[in-house]
């Protein structure tokens, strides 16, 4: 990640596998971004509405009562007597019932549990906004049971209503737009972190995917930078297509580097199809006669002329193990490792530095 990680030497092999040396804590990290106000991290916990609550053998009547006398109220837990949620009323079901022809005199009093969702929608605190609104899509609950109960630990703390996880889903999305790669319009440097200390917050287990494009910079200086715009650009594309778009998080750190962090098994199988894909794609860049000797003739670095192969995509996996990774600067540093070992494989490669295997 040329942008957000310093490059460094590989560093010793940690004694304890999976444990991110002291000496190399720090050594190559991503930048320090400043935290927005909506992140990836953000959870429900941020939407919680105190709501009125009732017990199962509460009078409808009541219920009935609490809706008229307040407009905004859309949903009244259920709680047993551990104050665990076992049903749900909402305003415009419940209301559709009462309100019928005959429902005060059939319901009036009779108790809430007759009339009481008892599957509604319950969400613990630490979920977070993304999950939340996944889940919600997933859900085969009516459109008037969107609103849910959000739990600490299986018990009730507050309600949260769909409008308001709306709204700061729109925020996060406006946050993730602003700090958009402007070539790919892929995900930058701010939500990359977050993303990552999100994961490792929560302890869920990901493996990290970093690319590199190889030769990239004696194409650039031989065709201009336009037609290096549309390589990245079809890089882009290439990891798009074929990371899982449901469980794989694709950021551009920026230049010809990008983040993947893949959240489900067979992820080796679906990085193989992006370098498979590329290695098919990458000659079309080139001049019939670049096409046909493999590369082209440039500049390198010490100013000495020499022969680069066609572009080629290397790419550095981890797997960081949470307890031992503070922080996206940790991961960084095992990521930026990675990568180097990748690009020391001729054409394109993947490289799996397996000390960091949990």
């Amino acid at each position: 990640m040329s942008e957000i990680m310093h490059k460094a030497s590989p560093e010793p092999q940690p004694e304890e596998q999976g444990q991110v040396p002291e000496e190399q804590r720090g050594a190559a990290s991503f930048s320090e971004v400043a935290p927005t106000q909506v992140s990836s991290r953000t959870s429900i916990r941020s939407l919680i509405r105190p709501a009125l609550t009732v017990t199962p053998d509460t009078r409808a009547k009541r219920v009935a009562e609490a809706f008229k006398q307040d407009p905004d109220l859309r949903i009244i837990p259920v709680l047993n007597e551990g104050g665990e949620p076992v049903g749900a009323l909402y305003r415009n079901q419940f209301m559709a019932i009462f309100l019928s022809q005959f429902g005060h005199d059939l319901y009036g009093r009779k108790p809430v549990d007759r009339l009481m969702s008892a599957e509604p929608l319950v969400l613990e605190q630490n979920v977070t906004l993304q999950e939340a609104s996944r889940i919600i899509t997933d859900s085969p609950l009516e459109r008037d049971e969107h609103d849910f109960i959000i739990t600490d630990q299986g018990r009730y703390i507050g309600a949260g209503y769909l409008l308001d996880l709306l709204k700061k889903i729109t925020e996060l999305q406006i946050t993730y737009a602003r700090y958009a790669n402007p070539l790919t319009m892929l995900p930058g440097n701010v939500p990359i972190c977050e993303t990552i200390d999100a994961y490792l917050e929560k302890g869920d287990p990901f493996t990290v995917c970093y690319f590199d494009l190889d030769n990239f910079k004696p194409f650039n200086d031989a065709y201009g930078y336009e037609r290096g715009d549309q390589v990245i650009r079809k890089c882009a594309e290439v990891i798009t297509q074929h990371v899982d778009p449901e469980t794989d998080f694709v950021g551009h750190v920026g230049g010809d580097d990008f983040i993947v962090l893949c959240r489900q098994g067979q992820w080796q199988q679906r990085i193989q199809a992006v370098l498979d894909a590329f290695e098919q794609s990458a000659s079309d860049f080139y001049s019939a006669e670049d096409r046909q000797r493999g590369g082209i003739e440039s500049i390198d670095r010490r100013g000495q002329l020499r022969f680069f192969n066609i572009v080629s995509l290397s790419v550095g996996a981890v797997q960081p193990v949470v307890g031992s990774c503070r922080s996206h600067h940790d991961v960084s540093a095992m990521a930026t490792h990675a990568k180097k070992m990748a690009k020391q494989i001729p054409g394109n490669s993947l490289f799996i530095d397996r000390r960091h295997m949990p």
